[in-house]
């Protein structure tokens, strides 16, 4: 059996929640790594990791929102120091239906393709199943899992982009170094992304917070940047169409309206002046 080592990342975690999503995949792995991001001050995991209980948890942070980038490259390394064979990266809303990571586990260590450098789950979009094996152009990181060799070859994850877009960079990468992001279309994964709500006159919105609307704005635009293929005329008109322009005419009707409003002309600002890292809205 191949070694298997996990990390979630914690932001404002529900404690039941988390609990019950981790013991969704935790079975099967040799060690899992609980990154808290949530500040010192305001933080459960001392809870959390009673709850659990386990030998296989270890908890890391620095008591500061390190974004998604950092935390799982200091899971490779300790991976690549520790020889494990795979790295599975999961954000703290995601889980798996019963006996499903199991069956992922053994369909990865079965497959025999060493160009496959991202597995990732079935999330209802590949709808092919006479195949196990699906190429993607990109997929997210959440219940991705990465042959730990791989990183050797494309690099680490890019900590300039912080938190979103991190996992399609990486995707974007793994293809200029002829590997492949895969769909494991028997494996199905539960993400909750995104907050949709109705307001006050029946419209639907996305509370997204503007910190998070920052990051998606300003990153995509760093991607294309980086990836110019990725940047074609369909992408575009549909990021400005619906992240941009459609955004700022609903913005009226969701919370934090002001804020997500700057979020979104900032992202915009820094994302053509190539700003990087981490950057709070305030």
């Amino acid at each position: 059996m191949k070694k298997i080592v996990g990390v979630v990342t914690l932001y404002y975690p529900n404690v039941a929640e988390i609990v019950r999503n981790i013991q969704t995949y935790l079975p099967q792995l040799d060690k899992l790594i609980i990154w808290e991001n949530t500040p010192e001050s305001e933080s459960k995991i001392d809870k959390i990791f009673q709850l659990i209980h386990s030998e296989k948890v270890e908890i890391r942070g620095t008591g500061e929102n390190e974004g998604l980038a950092k935390p799982f490259n200091d899971v490779v390394r300790l991976a690549q120091n520790e020889n494990y064979d795979f790295l599975l990266t999961m954000d703290q809303d995601s889980s798996f239906q019963a006996g499903k990571f199991e069956k992922y586990q053994k369909l990865i260590e079965n497959n025999t393709d060493d160009t496959v450098a991202v597995y990732a789950p079935n999330r209802g979009n590949i709808l092919d199943l006479t195949k196990s094996f699906v190429e993607m152009r990109t997929a997210i990181s959440s219940g991705a899992v990465y042959p730990v060799r791989l990183f050797e070859k494309v690099g680490l994850f890019n900590e300039d982009f912080f938190v979103y877009m991190v996992d399609i960079e990486f995707c974007l990468r793994v293809k200029k170094h002829n590997m492949k992001t895969v769909c494991v279309t028997p494996i199905t994964m539960l993400h909750q992304e995104g907050y949709a709500e109705k307001s006050r006159l029946g419209l639907s919105v996305n509370n997204y917070s503007a910190q998070s609307t920052y990051y998606i704005i300003r990153n995509t635009i760093l991607t294309w940047k980086l990836y110019p293929e990725f940047a074609d005329l369909t992408s575009k008109v549909s990021f400005y169409r619906y992240k941009v322009i459609y955004r700022l005419l609903k913005i009226v009707f969701e919370t934090q309206g002001f804020r997500k409003c700057k979020a979104i002309l900032l992202g915009l600002y820094h994302g053509f002046r190539s700003r990087v890292g981490r950057y709070d809205i305030i």
